[in-house]
């Protein structure tokens, strides 16, 4: 009974994966719950001598506006690349400053090189099975499409967001212009082609489509 009924005290604590800081105020007429920016979690102001588990209560009872607040911030949050900060690495997440990923243009750099070092791995494999040979394969800021092609002329275009996707995603994109080049349009027989290379490539697409590759911000402690 001791818990239920000691009065909040200054204190930080962890409510559904949320830092919540709670502060009692005697300006304070009711439980008052807003977003923190500068602790990345929220603010609890509660009236002196208000029990604690009344606050913790109150707190549970709020776990879904701060899941959608938190999501909210997420979209809103621009990333400096700073150590702490998670982001999207060949569809895993990684922590920038930790276990050998650098921070910074570093991670920049990385993050394309180990792209690059997949396309180089994939491509080879699939010119042989497909019997076909691209001239070049160009990496390109394209935030609208995932990879283009020209075929008359050889070339692959890939999104240089393709970093940030998993493996097999890469996969499905590369033979997806691949196939381009027998197929400049997405016919019958595109898909055909598709389906004889890659029978899951509906799948890929798919996962695809439903990857969260969002970055996060340092989480909070």
């Amino acid at each position: 009974m001791r818990e239920s009924t000691a009065p909040c005290v200054n204190e930080t604590v962890r409510i559904a994966g949320h830092s919540v800081t709670i502060t009692p105020r005697r300006s304070s007429k009711r439980l008052t719950l807003r977003p923190d920016a500068k602790r990345n979690g929220f603010a609890l102001s509660v009236p002196v001598g208000l029990p604690r588990q009344r606050a913790l209560d109150f707190l549970a009872g709020q776990q879904a506006w701060m899941d959608r607040t938190a999501a909210a911030r997420l979209m809103d949050w621009t990333p400096a690349y700073a150590p702490g900060e998670r982001h999207p690495l060949l569809g895993r997440t990684v922590t920038l400053g930790a276990d050998g990923v650098p921070a910074g243009r570093a991670f920049i750099v990385m993050r394309q090189r180990a792209l690059e070092a997949l396309i180089r791995q994939l491509l080879p494999v699939w010119e042989e099975r497909m019997g076909l040979r691209a001239a070049c394969v160009r990496f390109r800021n394209m935030r609208s499409r995932w990879g283009s092609c020209q075929s008359q002329k050889r070339e692959i275009h890939l999104s240089t967001l393709l970093a940030e996707v998993l493996p097999a995603c890469v996969e499905y994109v590369l033979v997806h212009e691949l196939c381009h080049f027998r197929h400049p349009d997405h016919s019958v027989a595109f898909h055909a082609e598709m389906t004889r290379y890659l029978p899951d490539w509906k799948a890929r697409r798919e996962t695809l489509a439903r990857l969260d590759r969002r970055p996060m911000p340092p989480e909070t402690k």
